[in-house]
């Protein structure tokens, strides 16, 4: 007969991997604490250009994607890495990889692209209540 204990029942149980891509530093930090709060594996990545290599060589779970960044908004992000994707024999027949889009701005001011290898899962306001970020981010995170 085996028992296990919680713990080993945690390490079997799945921890979600999650990349942050976000410039805000900020942003980051509150990020990592709630994700850290639903035992996701974080990685984050400053700005798209850092984000590419991580995709390529890794894989994940979810992104959250911030839609405004200085050097390579949310847009041009995804439109390259859905493009970087598509070349990537490693990731030819992987099911999409569902992204949030993390942002200031209403979600009808946004223009979303056509992407082939991400799947829209979701908008979070930066502006709305920590509160409703958790219970948001509670949601996606039972979905994926």
């Amino acid at each position: 007969m085996v028992i296990e204990t919680s713990s080993a029942l945690e390490k079997q149980q799945h921890q979600p991997r999650v990349l942050v891509i976000d410039d805000s530093l900020d942003s980051v930090k509150l990020m990592s604490h709630i994700l850290d709060h639903y035992k996701c594996d974080v990685t984050m990545a400053f700005d798209g250009q850092d984000a590419i290599p991580l995709l390529i060589n890794r894989q994940f779970d979810l992104v959250i994607l911030d839609w405004q960044m200085p050097q390579m908004g949310g847009r041009e992000t995804l439109l390259l890495m859905d493009r970087l994707m598509h070349e990537s024999k490693t990731h030819k027949n992987k099911r999409p990889i569902p992204v949030v889009i993390y942002t200031g701005h209403s979600e009808e001011e946004l223009e979303l692209p056509l992407v082939r290898h991400f799947s829209y899962m979701g908008f979070i306001n930066k502006r709305q209540a920590f509160s409703s970020m958790l219970r948001s981010f509670n949601f996606i995170l039972r979905a994926i």
